[in-house]
């Protein structure tokens, strides 16, 4: 190996412990989003349904459901109407589901059982307090059929809205995002994690960069050290980044765990790293500037 070639080493790997929080954390946070997920785009039951004598509503949502029942001879205005701008004052609101109270501009406010479309009926009785509006498929077939009293049964058109894409794509990305910062925190930080010794200087690469430790006047040892408390940095299965009280002294590790058997590096800072092989490790750093300190009794100041 010339002075130039750089000579790699991998930490101890710790993939089983990785796997398994991965796994954990997944289901922690995914099993969750996706519910929350199914629940707001869950579809629900509408219909509209006449007779000689009434109109029936019927809507159902999980445990969530209304039935309203108008009767024809009491209704006082029917008419077809657009339905914009409308905001929810009481009730639910969710993609193809708006059923409760809504204001618009041009109506007021009123009772709203629809799959949240905007071609709409408007119906005001002198048996309710507030007008009605629904969102039959076939709005002039709904209208006939009322007026005559002809049975029939009828749905809101029950195409996806926007609200409802909209909902999909936010719910998918957040799950995305998920997966990725799970995966970047247990698999790509560790698989990034390496020491390269060239040039007189160890360079140890993690995840958010490259470090160069010069190694001119430093001193590397086998160690395996008394643990103590975390200072600052990451404390991950297989990337342990930070601060620790090693030996009761504060030590940057650089490594995949910050206990078992490594190597001590003592240059400007004190350092330890946990390569898989320490002995062939520990022999490039003295070829490279380092001196190595051979009496194996553990030294703790």
């Amino acid at each position: 190996m010339t002075e130039n070639t750089p000579r790699v080493f991998r930490p101890v790997p710790a993939t089983g412990p990785a796997r398994m929080w991965f796994s954990i954390l997944l289901a922690a946070f995914g099993l969750p989003l996706l519910w929350l997920m199914f629940e707001l785009l869950r579809v629900p039951t509408i219909r509209y349904s006449v007779d000689s004598v009434k109109l029936s509503i019927v809507s159902s949502l999980g445990s969530e459901h209304q039935d309203k029942t108008i009767t024809l001879a009491r209704i006082a205005d029917v008419r077809p109407e657009w339905l914009r701008d409308g905001s929810l004052r009481f009730g639910t609101e969710k993609p193809g589901y708006c059923v409760g109270f809504f204001a618009y501009p041009r109506l007021g406010e009123v009772f709203q059982i629809s799959d949240c479309s905007s071609l709409g009926v408007y119906l005001s009785s002198t048996g309710e307090a507030t007008p009605v509006v629904i969102t039959p498929a076939d709005r002039d077939g709904f209208l006939k059929a009322l007026h005559a009293g002809q049975p029939a049964t009828f749905a809101p058109p029950g195409h996806r809205t926007a609200s409802w894409w909209i909902t999909l794509a936010t719910w998918l990305g957040v799950l995305v995002v998920v997966v990725l910062v799970l995966a970047t925190v247990f698999f790509v930080a560790p698989a990034r994690l390496s020491y390269a010794v060239a040039g007189g200087s160890l360079k140890v690469q993690t995840l958010a960069g490259a470090r160069a430790i010069p190694l001119a006047g430093a001193r590397a040892m086998l160690h395996r050290p008394l643990l103590g408390q975390r200072l600052s940095g990451f404390a991950l299965p297989g990337y342990q980044i930070g601060t620790w009280m090693l030996d009761s002294m504060a030590t940057a590790v650089l490594g995949s765990a910050h206990e078992g058997d490594g190597v001590i590096v003592e240059a400007e800072g004190r350092f330890f790293f946990n390569p898989e092989d320490r002995e062939g490790f520990l022999s490039v750093l003295g070829a490279a500037g380092a001196t190595i300190v051979t009496d194996t009794a553990l030294r703790r100041r």
